[in-house]
């Protein structure tokens, strides 16, 4: 039993360290100062594949225009078809600019690909740069995330990435996004960026040039990868890319923060990383800091050994978790939240393993498309 107790223990002190460093890195990489200054943006094409109508969409649109007042960029807005009910916003916004490079592209039905891969793969040929971004139809472009980009670019990187960072949204659907992403996977990015150990792009804000993406067998490769993000980025490490993440975060504004809404998407992405990542997927279930605190506890509780030990170092844990998201939250992302939001994180973990459990099936609903999930990650539409 000591030998237990021992070893949750170090377990238990390994993570709240890594927790620490991994804030520590994230407000140092997200400092304000850290940001890249302003300048002329190098010619680059912004390509936007789109499917339904998202929340605020215009707006993110209209960001486009007021982030690139020199107008360098060239914009093109993916659409499978004109009855799209995206399709009308997206001429509208092309009318409402004659003056800048804006194309409405309409893709065709996808085959067979993922829509927004295939959004991807028939707009990059008409993109005229050679230097590509792609950002999803929920994202805010930002002044600095187009002149971070612009400069990254001018100093030969290869592959630049923006990390994702949930907006408040003032309900419960909100809520769990900002858990799942701006509370877990966001705070160890720039530590593991830094430490080489995780490279790979989210989908909100990807750049490549042209050159790489044609080293790597362009994006037709990837077409059926459900984590299209995810396969090609991995794809562009393992040849070698040079890499960098954004020092802005990129504003991510989910369509559809109900409760019931926002625990669908969640466990749909349960099952997808599932699906690509079995490994990590399994490490994470036996690794989660909550449930190991909470069972070091347990076991101390139960044997009547080292009591102090289990309940110092839940609690350690627990107040740990709560300071950090506010940190990032206050110092990286430089926003506020309610207090409340981070006094719930004391008892989140508990919740994961409800997702975790739901992301065992192989068969999720995307945009209205059925789709059963294959090892690696590939998609067999089946409905």
């Amino acid at each position: 039993m000591n030998l237990l107790i021992t070893a949750l223990a170090c377990l238990v002190a390994f993570m709240i360290a890594g927790l620490w460093a991994s804030v520590a890195a994230s407000l140092y990489h997200f400092r304000p100062g850290a940001h890249e200054a302003d300048g002329p943006l190098l010619p680059m094409t912004l390509i936007k594949p789109v499917r339904g109508l998202d929340d605020g969409m215009r707006e993110n649109f209209e960001a486009i225009a007021q982030s690139d007042p020199g107008r360098a960029l060239q914009v093109i807005i993916a659409i499978e078809s004109e009855e799209d009910p995206a399709a009308a916003l997206a001429k509208e916004f092309k009318a409402a600019h004659p003056d800048r490079d804006i194309l409405v592209l309409f893709t065709g039905p996808a085959r067979g690909r993922m829509g927004k891969a295939h959004n991807m793969i028939e707009a990059l040929p008409k993109a005229k740069h050679p230097r590509v971004i792609f950002s999803d139809a929920d994202i805010k472009t930002t002044p600095g995330l187009l002149t971070g980009t612009s400069r990254a670019f001018s100093e030969g990187y290869e592959a630049i990435f923006g990390l994702p960072y949930h907006v408040y949204v003032p309900d419960i659907g909100g809520w769990m996004f900002r858990v799942a992403f701006n509370h877990n996977f966001s705070v160890a990015a720039a530590l593991s960026h830094y430490l080489g150990l995780f490279h790979f792009a989210a989908g909100a804000w990807m750049a490549y040039t042209k050159e790489i993406l044609e080293r790597a067998g362009g994006i037709e490769p990837f077409a059926r990868n459900i984590a299209d993000d995810f396969a090609i980025s991995d794809k562009i490490r393992r040849i070698g890319a040079r890499q960098y993440l954004l020092h802005e975060l990129v504003p991510v504004s989910e369509t559809g923060t109900t409760m019931m809404e926002a625990f669908w998407h969640l466990v749909k992405w349960c099952r997808i990383i599932h699906a690509s990542l079995p490994g990590v997927y399994f490490g994470l279930a036996l690794c989660n800091p909550g449930l190991v605190s909470g069972a070091l506890w347990l076991v101390c509780e139960l044997s009547g050994m080292h009591v102090w030990l289990g309940r110092g170092m839940l609690a350690g844990f627990l107040i740990s978790r709560s300071v950090a998201a506010f940190l990032q939250d206050r110092f990286a992302a430089r926003r506020a939240l309610p207090l409340w939001e981070y006094a719930s994180l004391v008892v989140i973990d508990l919740g994961y393993l409800l997702f975790w459990i739901f992301g065992l099936r192989r068969r999720i609903v995307w945009r209205g498309v059925t789709y059963r999930l294959h090892s690696g990650g590939i998609a067999e539409v089946v409905g």
